[in-house]
């Protein structure tokens, strides 16, 4: 004779394969079986928008620049191509000692030549902040996928879903970026505006929109997509 525990066990269980099953019939689902953001498109494409072969090694030291993931164009002058379909090499000198230096010489030696993928608005202060935000943000996202992705991969199913950027609404938002960057300096898909970094003032509003995806469900969106894009290599 069963137990009531074996039957609550075998109800758990009956309700989870349910729940698998119904995903598979559709990316919605498994979205919401990963417990995925509501705007993980958002999320996403805030952490992939300004991605390289340099950032992607730091989840896969295999990675090239065969990858897939949609990035802004350095030339946002190309308007049939603002959009990437691959993230690319971040040339460097290696002049310095740090990288800390050969990052802001490849930044700084930029200066007027509108190949560095964010337009003509942003001061070199702002261009340097950026870069490094970025930095800063896939080694965030590099916390969490260890904590949590790692330690239990999504399905190939789940991938499959993510890696459709055309479909899902990251390579949109990434276009959304692009087109941005050719007026002003969006910190965040929020469409609001900011002010020029030039004081401590400005800072703060800076440093707050800079803070904005480091939400533990944005860290966690971001990490489930690097996973999948990262894990062929």
């Amino acid at each position: 004779m069963f137990s009531l525990e074996f039957f609550l066990v075998l109800c758990v269980f009956g309700a989870h394969s349910a729940v698998v099953k119904n995903a598979k019939g559709g990316c919605s689902e498994l979205y919401y079986l990963y417990d995925m953001s509501d705007n993980f498109n958002e999320t996403i494409a805030h952490t992939i928008h300004s991605m390289t072969v340099q950032g992607l090694r730091m989840f896969n030291p295999r990675a090239t620049e065969h990858n897939n993931v949609p990035t802004v164009n350095h030339d946002i002058s190309d308007e049939s191509h603002l959009v990437l379909p691959y993230a690319p090499e971040d040339h460097m000198t290696e002049q310095f000692t740090t990288n800390t230096m050969n990052i802001i010489d490849a930044i700084l030696s930029r200066i007027g030549e509108d190949d560095d993928g964010l337009g003509p608005n942003w001061s070199s202060t702002e261009r340097i902040v950026h870069k490094f935000h970025m930095h800063d943000v896939w080694s965030r996202v590099l916390m969490t996928y260890k904590e949590t992705v790692e330690k239990n991969p999504p399905q190939d199913e789940l991938c499959e879903c993510l890696l459709n950027s055309s479909e899902n609404g990251i390579y949109d938002a990434v276009y959304w970026v692009a087109q941005h960057y050719k007026t002003g300096t969006p910190i965040t898909l929020l469409n609001r505006p900011i002010p020029k970094l030039k004081d401590a003032k400005s800072w703060g509003v800076w440093k707050k929109r800079l803070l904005h995806y480091y939400t533990r469900p944005a860290l966690y969106d971001a990490s489930l997509y690097l996973y999948c894009a990262t894990k062929h290599f």
